[in-house]
């Protein structure tokens, strides 16, 4: 019977019923004719069946049929299927009983579960009042309670449902007026959607929800609150008047003095005019994540003032009875708001304020030149410098003017002794020339040749002495028996190996004042920066290990920074043409390509097998052989009188061609002189003008072929050693520059290309650099990127790592 029943309904199919003498068509899924009435007594609700009699007595009344899976109910022509066993419990209790009564504990559930589910299934009768019995569906309010305490602050969520808050823990279904015993269910959902608003609000603003930082505090307060208030929250505080002054102020520190010259901070600093310990400054800096509470509230101090207090913790100011030199003292006072409690200190800020000031000295009319405002601060800088007993390093970028801003220092310095000038050969005679043009009334003297001794006398005449670093080295004896007013050295990355004899021989000169001056003064490692300083500043940056150390920190920076200056191009001149480099990829042509290969293999086998010096020096020349295949086949030795075609080589004819045609002038360097060899010949052949120069080109040789190619008004080529022309020498008549073969670092051929690149350059300048394609010169290619981001950090030396070429390198190059 129970599938016949399962089948009619399924199919949904008519089918008629007799009761008695009438025929009626059976009901599917309609309400039951079984009548249950509710009324309560008491605390208690009551079940009541008014028909219980017939459904006791006609088994018509309540029939169950069972199929598998569910159960089928019949009464008096109506079924339905899938029945609730739970229903069917209830119904046949009412066999036994008159009544089933449920306590006050149980008519929730029974409300719940089984007379909300099953409202149609039979007929119920409802005689009583359930509204404070049965939940009462309600819309809950958000709350957010805000507590204050030990400087934190934390919002706490909570549910509004009428007049009962419940937590977000609260666990039951339902809750309960303690006042009215009304009941109202739940609504999780809408909870939920409350937290999502609120952590929505947070991660807008990027907030914790637990807020120490008064930054953070003050922007909810303003922010958030005022948002949820909007949309209807309710928001109950305890937080007292909590005033934030989020614009970032300065700490004005004191400085004191023990003497002349010996410094020490004061106990105290002023913010916003209210004065505090330096330690309790720095603690609740630490506490408050920047912030400062005073009495007018939370003060957020700048990051210099941040810093500033780090930096002098770390140095040790906050100590009693510690004291500083200037020299230890200027590198703490960098950016910072400060004021002197004593005569001597007064002074002391007044000067390095002044220095700050580029009017401030004044250059005199025997100096026969106009100085930009970046040259006149530079004057201005080292001026600062002597008067404090320093040195430094000029680091401007190449072009930038060093040797014209050191010559307008000099002749405001009015000296009474001998000024020396120290430089690599090749710009000892451009030192002459430039003094000539802007300082012609002071006398130079150029100390160099085989019979220098007779010039000794001379010399220590002189206002202005030009000497090499090698004649340094080897006359040391004779240098170090004068007593300068200054010390210049030009090209100063000449000396950044602190063992070299030239290190050890400039660092022995007596001298008031010492410069060194450098377009890179990091080329590889942050060592170079090191050996370079102890000559401007012996001992001041300690010993090497001392230095090595201090380098994985932040002391480094901080105490070089106000003797280094260092000026882009980019920056500082507004007018210089813009320059353009253009890496052109030259594919090999097939005789290099098979005797590129089989250079490389043999590379390759020995670095494999590499295990003494000697193996590793035979690499070495296997990578400069690699090179020179990719520049042209006959520069080895074993083809030198060879007809191989070089890739390079007829690239470059034919740019010379094209842009001397179009009446330009090319500056062309190369590492190999047999490279310059080749050139020349093929000029010399096209009768095209070109001039020279390398490492046998010296002196008035030098000057007297640059002089030749800035003043001639024809188009033509300079071809120039890299190693020998890089340096010391102004070409800015020409307007394109040719690097036909790459170098490891990327500052030697920057410093190249600025020969062109400079003050005085009118024309738009382009840079070709060759590269052959596939080989290792693509990896130096890479290679100088790592280099040229060390470059840039020449200022921020904190994080140069040591960047030196080493074996493993170059294995990594050729292997991979």
């Amino acid at each position: 019977m129970a599938l016949f029943f399962k089948k009619v309904i399924d199919l949904d199919l008519n089918i008629m019923w007799k009761r008695e003498s009438t025929i009626v068509t059976l009901q599917k899924n309609k309400p039951l004719p079984i009548d249950v009435t509710l009324t309560t007594r008491g605390n208690s609700l009551v079940a009541k069946m008014p028909r219980r009699q017939s459904f006791v007595d006609n088994p018509l009344q309540f029939m169950i049929f069972r199929t598998e899976d569910e159960s089928i109910c019949f009464s008096q022509g109506n079924i339905q299927n899938k029945f609730p066993a739970d229903l069917e419990t209830f119904l046949l209790e009412f066999l036994d009983k008159d009544t089933v009564n449920y306590q006050e504990k149980d008519i929730v559930h029974f409300l719940n579960s089984l007379y909300k589910p099953n409202k149609n299934k039979i007929d119920w009768n409802i005689q009583a009042d359930f509204t404070s019995i049965l939940p009462q569906e309600t819309t809950p309010t958000p709350v957010l309670n805000v507590h204050y305490e030990h400087n934190v602050l934390q919002p706490t969520l909570a549910y509004k449902y009428a007049t009962e808050l419940i937590s977000t823990d609260y666990t039951d279904d339902t809750v309960v007026e303690r006042q009215t015993g009304k009941r109202h269910q739940r609504m999780p959902d809408m909870e939920t959607i409350y937290q999502t608003d609120l952590m929505t609000l947070f991660n807008e603003y990027k907030l914790p929800f637990l807020l120490e930082n008064p930054g953070d505090i003050a922007v909810f307060l303003d922010k958030i609150i005022s948002t949820l208030e909007q949309r209807s929250w309710e928001v109950n505080s305890n937080v007292p008047d909590f005033k934030v002054h989020s614009d970032p102020v300065d700490i004005e520190f004191k400085i004191s003095s023990s003497g002349q010259d010996w410094f020490y901070f004061e106990p105290t600093a002023s913010v916003l005019d209210q004065n505090l310990s330096l330690q309790e400054i720095a603690a609740l800096m630490v506490q408050n994540q920047g912030y400062v509470k005073t009495k007018k509230g939370f003060i957020k101090l700048s990051k210099s003032s941040q810093d500033s207090l780090k930096d002098l913790a770390n140095a040790g100011a906050f100590k009693v009875g510690k004291t500083f030199k200037k020299l230890d003292l200027l590198p703490l006072l960098q950016n910072v708001k400060s004021s002197g409690k004593s005569t001597e200190a007064k002074s002391f800020l007044k000067s390095l304020d002044d220095s700050k000031r580029v009017q401030n000295c004044v250059i005199p009319d025997t100096f026969k030149g106009t100085l930009r405002a970046y040259q006149q601060y530079g004057v201005n800088w080292m001026n600062f410098l002597k008067e404090i007993h320093g040195g430094g390093i000029l680091a401007d970028d190449m072009g930038l003017g060093k040797t014209v801003q050191v010559l307008a220092f000099i002749t405001q310095l009015k000296p009474t002794k001998p000024i020396l000038v120290i430089g690599p050969t090749n710009v000892v005679y451009n030192w002459e020339s430039e003094i000539k043009k802007f300082a012609p009334s002071y006398s130079s003297l150029i100390y160099s040749g085989a019979n220098r001794n007779q010039l000794q006398e001379k010399a220590k005449d002189a206002n202005i002495i030009i000497t090499s670093f090698g004649l340094i080295k080897n006359d040391i004896d004779f240098f170090t028996s004068i007593d300068f007013t200054c010390v210049f050295i030009d090209e100063a990355q000449y000396i950044k190996n602190p063992k070299a004899q030239v290190s050890k021989a400039v660092k022995c000169l007596q001298t008031d004042f010492r410069l060194a001056m450098t377009g890179t003064p990091i080329e590889n490692h942050i060592d170079d920066l090191f050996s370079i300083f102890d000559f401007a500043m012996p001992q001041y940056l300690g010993t090497h290990r001392e230095f090595e150390h201090a380098a994985k920190g932040n002391m480094v920076k901080q105490k070089v920074a106000p003797f280094i200056l260092r000026r882009e191009k980019q920056d500082v001149l507004d007018s210089l043409p813009e320059k353009t480099e253009m890496i052109l990829t030259c594919p090999l042509s097939e005789t290099q390509t098979k005797l590129y290969k089989t250079v490389l293999d043999a590379t390759k086998k020995g670095i494999k097998t590499a295990t003494g010096k000697k193996d590793r020096l035979n690499i070495l020349t296997s990578i400069l052989k690699l090179r020179q295949v990719c520049t042209h086949p006959s520069l080895l030795k074993e083809f030198k009188d060879s007809n191989f075609e070089s890739a390079k080589f007829e690239l470059l004819k034919e740019k010379i061609t094209e842009l001397v045609e179009e009446n330009h002038k090319v500056v062309v360097f190369s590492q190999f002189t047999g490279m310059l060899d080749i050139a020349q010949k093929w000029l010399e052949k096209e009768m095209i003008y070109f001039e020279r120069i390398d490492g046998s080109v010296t002196g008035k040789a030098r000057m007297n072929s640059v002089t030749r190619f800035q003043e001639s008004t024809r188009p033509g080529v300079f071809i120039i050693s890299l190693k020998a022309g890089g340096v010391g020498i102004n070409l800015t008549k020409a307007d394109y520059v040719i690097h036909l073969d790459p170098w490891w670092n990327p500052a030697v051929e920057a410093q190249a290309t600025d020969r062109v690149h400079r003050m005085g350059q009118k024309n738009k300048v382009m840079v070709y650099k060759f590269i052959a394609k596939g080989t290792l010169e693509e990896k130096i290619q890479e290679l100088q990127a790592e280099k040229r981001k060390l470059l840039t950090q020449i200022v921020d030396i904190d994080s140069v790592d040591d960047k030196q070429i080493n074996f493993n390198e170059i294995k990594e190059l050729i292997l991979n």
